[in-house]
């Protein structure tokens, strides 16, 4: 794999630090209902967390860049730490929903954080491998993650489900503000002319990410909704980790192989692949079938993850990146809100099968404003050396160029040469 130790280090830290968050929706659902015995109160608070998710993503960027990542990890991770400890005990339904909303808008950056951090610890030719793992990590959570929330509802409940991944998170999140490298966590210089993000690249791939999240936003609804149909609703549990295996195996194609031709060529192969499988969803009539489909629709996810991800890295200037993941996180909240509330009105008025429409239209329409603008999915390699390191010499430097091209180099120390340089570490 060609991955250094730290650099996987970073991944697995801000995945376990990304548990409480990926699990919140879901277990704000179960705890609301147990704490004020209404349904209706916990899905206003599962609304209210993810809106106040969708409001503070950038601005959480940003203040990474400005603030350096350790302080705004950790003061976020205390916020959310108390709004998780709150939702846990409360039981006055206006209460709920405004800790939940809390729990939202104190959402820690951990993603932006270490998603940003790779470029600096891994070299451009790995990149691609390095997000690719990320990507498995996320679905070995979300996979992994229900089972774990469905074994501790069993022996503490849904409140005891909680407190425990907000204290594997907390711990996650605390190590992994201690492993950012020093420079890192040093406020950032202000945005100088022609280091500016490259917008064209962002807004494309923000406009081509909620085609994609309105996607995955009905296919939460529209597969349960097809297990039910088919007279097996306790298999949904079933039929969601058959998508997710998967992805699982294409994510770990990539790692093993690495991205064949350039970023934007493998973005748009991708994206098209996602969108000529899902049609395929159209037309199982038994949970078996089904199974089939969701997992050939799956091998493209992760690995379509993972080079968005690259793209966004060398699009955004080392100081900005963080914030250009907010973005994405913002963006992706949207589509899932479209893509739910559009699923489940067509899954009751028009049946399950014309409702996986709403997928493969989403995904037809985000490959049409890829494909349109693909003159912007060419953006050069990421800043991972000099940019990192906080070099001195111009853009234009020969040396430079040359140390941003081959990524970081390591000396004997495992740091690179030079006299501020970052540990190479890579995930």
């Amino acid at each position: 794999m060609n991955l250094p130790g730290r650099a996987v280090l970073v991944i697995a830290l801000i995945n376990l630090a990304q548990l409480p968050v990926a699990m919140r929706q879901l277990l704000i659902v179960l705890l609301g209902h147990h704490n004020t015995g209404s349904f209706a109160v916990a899905g206003v608070a599962s609304g209210a967390c993810g809106l106040g998710l969708a409001l503070t993503a950038p601005c959480y960027g940003r203040l990474l860049a400005r603030l350096g990542d350790r302080p705004v990890l950790l003061a976020c991770g205390a916020a959310h730490l108390a709004a998780l400890l709150g939702l846990a005990f409360v039981t006055d339904p206006a209460a709920y929903v405004v800790l939940a909303a809390g729990a939202g808008l104190a959402t820690p950056p951990a993603l932006s954080s270490g998603r940003a951090l790779l470029p600096t610890l891994v070299p451009a030719p790995a990149l691609t491998r390095a997000y690719a793992l990320n990507a498995v990590g996320l679905e070995l959570l979300y996979v992994g993650g229900p089972l774990a929330v469905t074994a501790s509802l069993l022996v503490t409940g849904p409140a005891g489900a909680l407190l425990g991944f907000a204290a594997v998170g907390t711990a996650a999140l605390v190590g992994h503000a201690l492993s950012v490298p020093r420079r890192a966590t040093r406020p950032t210089a202000a945005r100088e002319p022609g280091r500016t993000p490259a917008r064209s690249t962002l807004r494309t791939l923000i406009a081509a990410q909620v085609g994609y999240m309105t996607c995955m936003g009905a296919m939460w609804v529209l597969v349960p909704a097809f297990a039910s149909g088919a007279g097996n609703p306790d298999q949904a549990g079933l039929l969601i980790t058959a998508w997710s295996a998967g992805s699982l195996a294409g994510g770990l194609l990539l790692v093993g192989r690495g991205r064949p031709g350039s970023p934007g060529g493998s973005y748009l192969a991708l994206l098209a692949t996602l969108a000529v499988t899902s049609t395929a969803l159209l037309l199982p009539r038994t949970v078996p079938q089904m199974a089939v489909a969701l997992a050939i629709f799956g091998l493209a996810l992760a690995p379509w993850l993972a080079v968005t991800d690259e793209l966004v890295a060398r699009a955004s200037p080392a100081g900005h990146t963080a914030e250009a993941y907010g973005w994405l996180q913002t963006a992706g909240q949207l589509g899932i809100a479209v893509g739910s509330t559009a699923g489940g009105a067509v899954n009751d008025r028009a049946g399950n099968t014309a409702a996986f429409l709403v997928v493969s239209v989403s995904l037809a329409l985000a490959l049409a404003v890829a494909v349109s603008r693909r003159r912007f999915l060419r953006p050069p390699d990421p800043p991972v050396a000099e940019a990192a390191r906080g070099g001195g010499r111009a853009p234009g430097d020969d040396v430079s160029s040359r140390r941003a091209r081959e990524g970081p180099r390591a000396d004997g120390n495992g740091e690179q040469g030079g006299d501020r340089g970052v540990p190479s570490a890579r995930r």
